[in-house]
């Protein structure tokens, strides 16, 4: 095949968002897929009519040029969706954003009491000494209190992560959720500020019509019109390098045959853990160890068609321990023509899991009735209201961000940086729990660097919890 200016492995944002780039640079662009789609975690599934998300995708930014592509690229199918989501937790929904009222009445006088007791008692200690915060765990306590960490936080977390609290980095918090508290939350509910919002706390959002993935779809279009190549169902099994130069991937198709492609530069949005994996020759052993050290988290989606709409939100988080359910999403609210027909709703209820554990482990046809038998539980509908269900399964979907995983990050980064033509994007690809925002600016930015435009760090690209920075990267 003929040698392309850039190979990009991954079709999700950020590798759409670099192939985008660099066709708009006059470049020559060969886009490598695994799965038989375009939009990796964004992209949307089609199911007897009706369109699921891989669990809820919303987009809002600071950015400006980010938004401007995600509009421009979605063009007149982009709505703007007043946001709706709540927590359940002990068979009771609560506001989220938090609303002082509908808590208290929620958990009830005594629990309100507890929690603004051990918040007081949290502030108060830390009037007289900054206590250290080395875990997820700590940093909440110490910007909610011991109370509502127990209520709010410990069980969803868990669930998703799959690891306690005290083994999760306090750098996920810092990056989600930095700039709440418990008192920012409160002032918020009361007094509607004019000021900008902290993210966590955004009531709008705008949303492709037909689904997350039709922005990724049409962004591929553009891509394969320009002339390049997006090839689905191609899973790359080897990296070939002479030394620090990327000479080449070979690529195995759908139907087990094998083909070697070359190109001048190589973006790498799949998981950190697959690139250094794939390499030939392997990177050093103390590379390899810390590649080792990482773990990422994988989803499972069970999509039902239901009858009616089960509930008002886009999404409900569920804290409740008695149902392994991290996650609802009901679509419809999203957009209606999301759904097939009207009075009609595609919900996916989310689990996270390991690879080998029971969720995992499970067929298909158990995990739908699984959740038909759990969103009964909860009082979301009853079973003889799904239609149909099926189950999306996406691997290593999170980075599991543990205590230590800075050291092991730095060790990869400081043998990635070294080589001339190669640069890992994106969420897995770089190993940050990022958005699509982030995931978009940094792929655009990487093309930028290795067309010679201009040269960028998109390590550097902002995951804090201010939605989101106004810049977009630091030059190096």
């Amino acid at each position: 095949m003929n040698a392309d200016d850039l190979i990009v492995i991954g079709a999700g944002p950020s590798g759409l968002a670099a192939a985008h780039e660099a066709v708009g640079r006059g470049a020559r662009v060969l886009v490598l897929e695994r799965l038989d789609c375009v939009g990796g975690l964004s992209r949307t599934t089609v199911f007897e009519g009706n369109r699921f998300d891989v669990g809820p995708h919303r987009f809002f930014t600071k950015n400006q040029e980010v938004h401007k592509l995600f509009v421009e690229t979605a063009g007149g199918d982009l709505l703007k969706v007043p946001r709706r989501t709540r927590i359940f937790y002990n068979n009771k929904y609560f506001n989220y954003p938090l609303t002082p009222l509908n808590a208290m009445f929620g958990v009830g006088l005594h629990s309100s009491l507890s929690i603004l007791s051990s918040y007081t008692k949290t502030r108060a200690r830390r009037a007289f000494r900054e206590p250290p915060i080395r875990n997820f765990e700590e940093w909440v306590v110490d910007h909610f209190g011991s109370s509502l960490f127990e209520t709010f936080f410990k069980t969803y977390t868990e669930k998703v992560w799959g690891v306690p609290c005290t083994r999760i980095s306090a750098d996920w918090a810092a990056q989600r959720i930095k700039a709440l508290s418990l008192r920012t939350a409160v002032v918020n509910a009361l007094f509607k500020s004019k000021r900008k919002l902290i993210k966590t706390l955004i009531d709008e959002f705008i949303y492709p019509r037909l689904g997350a993935g039709q922005l990724y779809e049409n962004m591929a279009s553009k891509v394969t019109r320009s002339g390049s190549r997006i090839i689905t169902g191609a899973r790359v099994t080897r990296i070939h390098r002479d030394d620090l130069r990327i000479r080449a991937v070979e690529v195995e198709d759908v139907r087990g045959q094998c083909y070697v492609v070359e190109a001048r530069q190589f973006l790498v949005s799949a998981p950190l853990t697959d690139i250094l994996a794939m390499m030939s020759p392997e990177p050093h052993s103390e590379v390899l160890a810390a590649s080792r050290a990482l773990r990422y988290r994988n989803h499972v989606g069970v999509n039902l068609v239901v009858e009616g709409c089960p509930f008002p939100d886009q999404w409900i988080y569920v804290h409740s321990k008695e149902v392994g359910i991290a996650r609802i999403t009901n679509y419809a609210n999203f957009s209606p023509d999301m759904a097939a027909q009207r009075g009609i709703s595609p919900i996916t209820a989310e689990y996270f899991c390991f690879h080998g554990d029971d969720v995992w482990n499970a067929p298909d046809h158990a995990l739908v009735e699984r959740a038909k038998r759990e969103l009964t539980q909860m009082k979301i509908l009853q079973p003889d209201r799904v239609i149909s269900g099926f189950v999306v399964r996406n691997e290593k979907a999170y980075p599991i961000i543990e205590m230590g995983y800075e050291e092991h990050i730095a060790t990869i980064k400081a043998w990635l940086d070294q080589f001339e033509n190669l640069l890992p994007i994106g969420r897995s690809g770089m190993f940050k729990y990022n958005n699509q925002d982030h995931a978009i600016a940094t792929g655009l930015l990487a093309a930028r660097t290795v067309l010679g435009v201009s040269k960028y760090d998109p390590w550097m690209v902002n995951i804090d919890a201010e939605y989101h920075e106004t810049g977009i990267a630091r030059r190096v």
